[in-house]
């Protein structure tokens, strides 16, 4: 079976001001780059070789791709770019800070926003919606690639990880909205012989 790796987008201008990106489209910081290759270090370390990449179409996680497979030495490594895979939809709040989110609308109600599974902020997305979109993409095109073999690059956000994991994991509501996803660490999954999804250990 094959292996899936996926990786949030190292830090963006927004993310290092504490605003919601959402779909907005910030670049990498400084900080961000380098967290990004570090990542595609960490990875080329363990000499794994990716046979097909996935990322959003937002810059934040191209430009995060495109740095790991320089690391990599995979620069040339076919990518499909997919919006099912860009970040959950903050609506009204995307280019709000958190805090002065919390000042409007009360620091409870914008923890519930951020965490929950079915919480929708004004115009957005909740996190069960991002995870349906998400796991569209990974049931009908990623699946039949792992168990054929291949090994499978997924760049992509926080949210839209979070709820991929909680799909295929099969997390509880608990599980989900505890569920940290740092910025640019990969995380590894391998399909079981059982068919279920695993993490695994690097």
């Amino acid at each position: 079976m094959g292996m899936l790796v996926l990786v949030r987008h190292g830090q963006s201008e927004w993310n290092a001001r504490r605003i919601f990106s959402g779909q907005g489209d910030p670049e990498l910081t400084p900080k961000g780059v380098e967290e990004a290759r570090n990542a595609g270090r960490t990875l080329g370390s363990q000499a794994i070789q990716f046979d097909m990449a996935y990322s959003s179409t937002l810059k934040r996680a191209r430009k995060t791709l495109d740095l790991i497979l320089q690391e990599t030495n995979q620069p040339h490594l076919h990518v499909i770019k997919d919006d099912q895979l860009n970040e959950r939809a903050y609506g009204k709040l995307t280019g709000t800070s958190i805090e002065e989110a919390c000042h409007k609308h009360g620091e409870a109600q914008v923890h519930q926003w951020r965490n929950s599974l079915q919480a929708v902020p004004p115009g957005g997305e909740s996190l069960e919606m991002t995870a349906n979109r998400a796991h569209s993409v990974f049931k009908h095109r990623v699946l039949p690639q792992l168990t054929s073999g291949k090994n499978i690059l997924i760049a992509s956000h926080r949210n839209t990880i979070r709820g991929l994991i909680a799909r295929i994991c099969n997390l509880g509501q608990d599980e989900t909205e505890s569920l940290h996803i740092a910025t640019a660490q990969p995380l590894f999954f391998q399909v079981t012989s059982a068919g279920s999804i695993e993490e695994i250990g690097t």
